[in-house]
């Protein structure tokens, strides 16, 4: 179990994380086509999260790094970058089909879930 200073330095980046994505979502809540706002924070994010554990691997974890940057900062800011990175380790380190498996169940997975709850909530609130 983590220790309270590093659930407070985690809670700390994905605070300002979310924030961060949010200032930038309604930067551009204007538009027609927000998703792509979207779209750019999760791309932003993968590139990231890549730099981040490239550094990491280069020059050894750190608390800093690990926990308030890639969890937190990069968690809150999208949790896209942690479905790249991980999409990509999988390939990485040999294992290609399930790497096909992991981004189909994420990308279908998701899309079903969320369209099932926004219908059944939809239901629920008439």
């Amino acid at each position: 179990m983590p220790g309270w200073l590093q659930l407070l330095s985690v809670g700390a980046g994905g605070a300002l994380g979310a924030i961060f994505r949010f200032m930038l979502q309604c930067c551009f809540s204007g538009t027609t086509h927000r998703q792509w706002v979207i779209v750019a924070i999760n791309l932003t994010g993968s590139a990231m999260i890549g730099a981040a554990w490239a550094i990491s691997g280069r020059y050894g974890p750190s608390v800093f790094l690990n926990q308030w940057l890639i969890a937190g900062l990069l968690g809150g800011f999208t949790t896209y970058s942690t479905f790249a990175w991980d999409s990509f380790d999988l390939i990485r380190n040999g294992r290609p089909l399930e790497a096909a498996l992991y981004v189909a169940v994420t990308v279908i997975g998701g899309f079903l879930l969320c369209a099932s709850a926004f219908y059944c909530t939809e239901k629920l609130l008439r």
